[in-house]
């Protein structure tokens, strides 16, 4: 998979089946997406193409109110990149989203990025899919688009996983309220979060990565080599019980498993949920 930085960094390649989207948790529905692009890609024997945005979109447009309003994110673009090299996604293209970028109208966007920039052999989007200043573009407005300068245009229909309608909002909240199987069941995978652990405690790398609900989970902790299915307790930060801490930082990461009814010496009981 080619990683491009910013459009300026772009090489054309032979018609590009194209999608554009936030793809924040890289969650079933959007590894259907991508699955449907490379096999379109593989039918005209083009490439498949995912563009994204670097930050996330709701951190620009709602900047410190998003973070102070919780608005947290499920994959840093580390992660993101990380999980989509195992679907066999041709190319990924990182656009850099500012204040300026989103008052880009949606036909300048369609104009000097899709069709000027990429060319744009055929674009597969989302059943919700919005785009460009107010969200003015949608759906009926690509295809419009496509007819003027001759691509196609195919909408994924909606997904629902265990009747649960399959979103990255949809997930934060069941992570937020301590639901991580639920969670996981959308993802596909099991959530995880990357820190740093050291004497003094837990620190996780990205401040906007989302943090699961108060309470107690069952975790695999990996440190270099090594797993351990621990407890993490979750309450003011992440703190994992049964452990001694190192006795220097180490990088871990977290894979949450479930959460935990854990008993404590008089008997009362912890909910792994808020």
């Amino acid at each position: 998979m080619r990683v491009i930085h910013g459009l300026e960094n772009w090489k054309p390649v032979g018609s590009p089946v194209v999608t554009v989207g936030s793809f924040d948790g890289v969650h079933l529905a959007h590894r259907s997406i991508i699955g449907l692009l490379n096999h379109y890609a593989d039918m005209i024997g083009g490439e498949s193409l995912l563009v994204t945005f670097e930050p996330h979109p709701r951190q620009v447009l709602q900047s410190q109110d998003s973070y102070l309003n919780r608005f947290r994110l499920l994959t840093t673009p580390q992660e993101k990149i990380a999980l989509l090299e195992k679907t066999k996604l041709g190319n990924v293209l990182f656009l850099r989203f500012d204040e300026g970028f989103s008052r880009m109208p949606y036909s300048e966007f369609i104009e000097k990025v899709l069709v000027g920039g990429i060319g744009v052999k055929k674009m597969v989007v989302g059943f919700n899919h919005s785009f460009g200043h107010d969200r003015e573009g949608g759906f009926d407005a690509m295809t419009g688009y496509a007819r003027r300068y001759g691509f196609e245009v195919e909408r994924f229909p909606e997904q629902l996983v265990h009747h649960q309608h399959l979103s990255s909002t949809r997930i934060r909240v069941l992570l937020q309220q301590g639901l991580v199987e639920e969670a996981n069941a959308l993802l596909g995978y099991d959530y995880s979060v990357h820190g740093r652990w050291s004497p003094e405690g837990f620190s996780v790398d990205d401040p906007w990565k989302l943090i699961p609900g108060t309470g107690n989970y069952l975790v695999r902790l990996k440190c270099g080599k090594e797993y351990n299915f621990t407890v993490c307790r979750i309450q003011d930060g992440i703190a994992f019980p049964d452990m001694a801490r190192p006795s220097s930082a180490v990088d871990v990461k977290v894979d949450f498993i479930k959460p935990l009814q854990l008993v404590d010496k008089e008997g009362a009981q912890g909910s792994g949920s808020e």
